[in-house]
Formats: structure tokens, C-alpha cells, sequence
């Protein structure tokens, strides 16, 4: 574990020497639509962080590039969901595997009839492990069998996740994607596979392991004398071990509540089974609101979209915009023996 940290801490220094700003590269924060009436899923949240839902349509007010929409239709989102549960099994969690088992595991206690759920691990490889099914007996049983792995491909798998599962699918649709961030056998980049997430228009919700992950590089002496090497050579102050992982926490952040979604940062594995439960709840209680675009609009743009919530709130997440008819991408052969 403190080996595969080091060796993923000391690739990030190498490459980003001096610290750039941490999210250069996030105008792939969007979704795509291809007809013109578009959806947008929205949570309010209070002060306390409690979701809203006592919610009323006359509250709204929605543009798109800037230009007032008429709202068309507004409510309690409660059609059937289809999730896609995506958990990291390389060798960073090798030691928890059976906290995280039984946190998924009880995830799929509080869904609904009609909702379904594929689960996906990835170590070196992304392993279809249990393909789509209303089933949860049958899910919580592919959850119990799965096995940890080595190394990591993220990237891989939020894309084939994205690709494989979910473009094709209607309705409502989720990714629940459980890891620590770290990345260190994709293919595919970070642009590249969170395009491709807010392309399939699933909401994607994060449990991030960072906090876990972080405290433990903090103690590890040899990420200590490499963050102390770094600092003398570069002449900098930097502190190397919170820029790597804030730089991990940012990207995720900003992609899955660019979705609609959010990203929870437990502190410890009693914390990852609420956060699953809070996902679960959250489902339940989000509203939608929904709008036929009045802008010109040319296959393959970009249209930005902005809420405005006239009671008084703390927070609120939605999908904040689109592209109308995009390009579609072949997938690269690379990849395809990785999915199975």
C-alpha cells in the first residue's frame, strides 16, 4: 500500500514540478442530449446539509447561454434508476475490501422495485461483474464474490462504465463510484473519460477515500523525505502530499457535480456506508425540471445552463449544460479486452 502511494506521489512530482492550476483542463463538464426538450436534475440542500423537499416550480428560474427559459414541466423525480456501481478493487484496497463489500451491499437494500444495478470493479483490468439486473439478491452476490486486484485503471473504467453501460440507456441513471483517486493504469485520460461520463447523462456520485488515503501518506517516512527532497530541489515550500491529493479531490468534485451529482470525502469506513446511504436517499428525494431550448441550436454545441432558486437555501447541484447532437467517438480497440 505505502509503496503503490509512493510510486503514484513520485510520477506526480516528476510530471508537474511546479504545481499548475488544478483544474486547467475542466471544460468537459457537460452532457449531451439529442432531442430539444432537456431534463435537468436538481438537489437543494440547507444548512445543515438536510436535502429540501418540500420544492415548488414557481421557485425556479432556468437559462440557457444566458437566454430565460420557459419552464415546461417540474417535480419529484420517481421513475425507475438504473446505477452503476463502480468500485475500485486494486491493491489500495485490498485491506478494507470487506467494509466497502457491505457498504455497496447495503446500497442496494434501499432501492426500489423497478431499479436495477450492473456492478463493475476495476484493478489492472475493468471487469463487468454483474451486468444489468432488478435482482438485488443476485447483486449483493456478485458484490460478496468479487476480488481485489493490483494495480489501478480509473480512467478505463469511468469511461467503459460511461460507454458500455449507459449511453444507450433512457430514464434516470446514476454512477456510484467508489476509490481513492489514484490512477496508475489507464489507458484513457482523466478529459477523456469524464466526457464521455457527462456525455451518457448520468448523475455520478463520488466516495472518494482521499481523507483515508491522505492521513496514511502523511505518516509513510519514505513520501515524507521525497515531499522534503522536492521541496530543497525546486526551492519551493509546496506541500507536495496535499497538492497531489487536493489536485485528485478538485477534478472529481467539479465533474460530479457538474452532472448533477456530488462527492462525499468519508473520514473513515463507517462513513462510507452513510454516504451510500445518503446517495440512496438523495435519489429518492431529487426533483427535475424540464424545458424545450428556445436557442438556435447546431449538432455538436455546447449550451450552458443556469438555475436560479428564489427561497433561501445553502446549496443546490443540477446539470449545467449540454451538447446538442454530439460527434459520436468510436471507442479505442486498445481497450475492448479490458472489459469482459
Amino acid at each position: 500500500m505505502r509503496t503503490y502511494i509512493l510510486a503514484l506521489f513520485t510520477l506526480f512530482v516528476l510530471s508537474a514540478g511546479v504545481m499548475l492550476p488544478a483544474m486547467q483542463d475542466r471544460d468537459t463538464a457537460k452532457f449531451s442530449v439529442s432531442v430539444n426538450l432537456v431534463k435537468v436534475p436538481i438537489s437543494i440542500f440547507d444548512d445543515r446539509g438536510r436535502m429540501v423537499t418540500d420544492l415548488r416550480r414557481e421557485n425556479f428560474r432556468v437559462w440557457e447561454d444566458k437566454t430565460l427559459q420557459e419552464i415546461r414541466s417540474f417535480g419529484l423525480d420517481t421513475k425507475p434508476v438504473s446505477v452503476v456501481l463502480l468500485l475500485d478493487t486494486s491493491e489500495s484496497e485490498i485491506k478494507d475490501l470487506n467494509k466497502i463489500k457491505d457498504a455497496a451491499k447495503e446500497f442496494t437494500r434501499v432501492l426500489s422495485g423497478g431499479d436495477r444495478v450492473c456492478v463493475i470493479t476495476f484493478d489492472e483490468q475493468v471487469n463487468l461483474i454483474l451486468n444489468w439486473t432488478e435482482d438485488m439478491k443476485k447483486a449483493r452476490q456478485a458484490l460478496e464474490d468479487i476480488r481485489p486486484g493490483f494495480r489501478t485503471a480509473l480512467y478505463d473504467a469511468m469511461y467503459l462504465a460511461a460507454k458500455e453501460q449507459l449511453m444507450d440507456i433512457e430514464g434516470r441513471k446514476a454512477i456510484i463510484l467508489l476509490t481513492d483517486c489514484l490512477n496508475n493504469h489507464s489507458r484513457i485520460g482523466f478529459k477523456e473519460a469524464s466526457l464521455k461520463i457527462v456525455q451518457s447523462q448520468a448523475s455520478l456520485y463520488v466516495i472518494s477515500k482521499t481523507v483515508l488515503i491522505r492521513k496514511e501518506a502523511k505518516r509513510d517516512r519514505r513520501v515524507i523525505m521525497l515531499s522534503d527532497i522536492y521541496k530543497r530541489l525546486l526551492g519551493s515550500d509546496h506541500n507536495y502530499i496535499d497538492e497531489f491529493f487536493n489536485r485528485k479531490e478538485v477534478e472529481m468534485t467539479e465533474l460530479a457535480e457538474n452532472t448533477g451529482g456530488r462527492c462525499f470525502f468519508p473520514g473513515d469506513y463507517d462513513q462510507i456506508k452513510k454516504d451510500y446511504s445518503e446517495i440512496a436517499k438523495e435519489m429518492k428525494s431529487k426533483h427535475f425540471l424540464t424545458y424545450v431550448s428556445n436557442q438556435a441550436l447546431l449538432p455538436d454545441t455546447y449550451h450552458q445552463i443556469s438555475i436560479e432558486y428564489l427561497e433561501p437555501s445553502s446549496r443546490m447541484t443540477y446539470r449545467k449544460g449540454y451538447y446538442y447532437r454530439p460527434r459520436t467517438q468510436q471507442r479505442p480497440k486498445i481497450l475492448e479486452p479490458a472489459f469482459e
